[in-house]
């Protein structure tokens, strides 16, 4: 019996998060099938995309899965008036700033820091009225470790009191250990770890949660989850993928707001996701 209690208390938890629920069609029913006939137990759901209330509709089908925030103040249209964050958006009322712009923005713009607020709180807002409990907190393209952004995600969590937090915490030396090559150089992973790193230290941002992988952005296939470890030190580890379905979401290209979604790397996560052998050895410990 207290052998069982200690194998319990060992158990490491592995989230392996899609991110852009709601981003599209395509996404929306890679992201499904991979609930229920693959590897994902984690999505973060956008609020205010073309796909979204066919996410929510899909999410109540959709067992045994945490379901969270993907903050967007980057993509398409917020969910407040346009006069209400006229700092974030342009003259048709869409989202004018990519994550280089909008950070700038939060270091000389005061006002923008009451748009933020009252966009972030507005989407999850939109969640609760659709009857997703938020286990979790992410950002669209990161934002979330913006200092300013950071700063007031961290005090509407409390606030909703919403689990966890994405830190992006991964260590290049770890990645690179597992991985056994370079990876993130052809899609510039490196130069957003660096970035990320330096505004998790600015922060002080922690979490006992490990995060997999900003390093390999786009290239998580199965060789290459098969390869994560959970470092020594951490409770679990987060695994992000953005799974699609590319040639779904190109009859219908015009109405979305960024041509990613229609990349191959989504239908390569795709099928990273379906491999339940993936993670099979996740969970032992190989840390630095």
């Amino acid at each position: 019996m207290e052998d069982a209690k200690e194998e319990r208390r060992d158990m490491k938890k592995i989230y392996i998060n899609a991110d852009d629920f709601g981003f599209s069609h395509g996404i929306n029913l890679a992201i499904f099938k991979g609930c229920h006939e693959g590897i994902i137990n984690s999505t973060s759901i956008m609020m205010n995309q073309a796909g979204t209330d066919e996410a929510i509709l899909l999410s109540k089908k959709m067992r045994n899965i945490d379901i969270g925030l993907h903050i967007n103040l980057t993509n398409g249209y917020p969910v407040n008036a346009q006069s209400k964050v006229r700092n974030l958006v342009d003259k048709e009322g869409k989202f004018c700033c990519g994550f280089i712009k909008l950070m700038f923005r939060t270091m000389y713009l005061k006002e923008i820091r009451f748009q933020i607020w009252r966009e972030i709180e507005a989407q999850i807002k939109a969640a609760i009225r659709s009857n997703i409990v938020l286990s979790h907190i992410d950002g669209h393209r990161h934002i979330q470790m913006i200092p300013l952004i950071y700063k007031i995600t961290t005090r509407l969590q409390k606030k909703y009191t919403i689990g966890r937090l994405r830190i992006i915490n991964e260590s290049i030396l770890q990645t690179w250990k597992d991985q056994q090559e370079i990876g993130g150089i052809r899609n510039g992973g490196i130069i957003k770890y660096f970035v990320l790193t330096f505004l998790r230290l600015l922060t002080r941002a922690k979490s006992n949660i490990y995060f997999f992988s900003i390093i390999y952005t786009g290239k998580m296939s199965s060789k290459v989850l098969k390869k994560v470890r959970i470092p020594n030190g951490y409770n679990g580890i987060e695994i992000m993928v953005h799974p699609g379905l590319p040639d779904v979401d190109k009859q219908n290209i015009s109405s979305f707001s960024d041509k990613n979604i229609i990349s191959k790397t989504r239908e390569t996560e795709f099928l990273a996701i379906l491999d339940k052998n993936c993670i099979k050895d996740m969970g032992n410990d190989k840390g630095l």
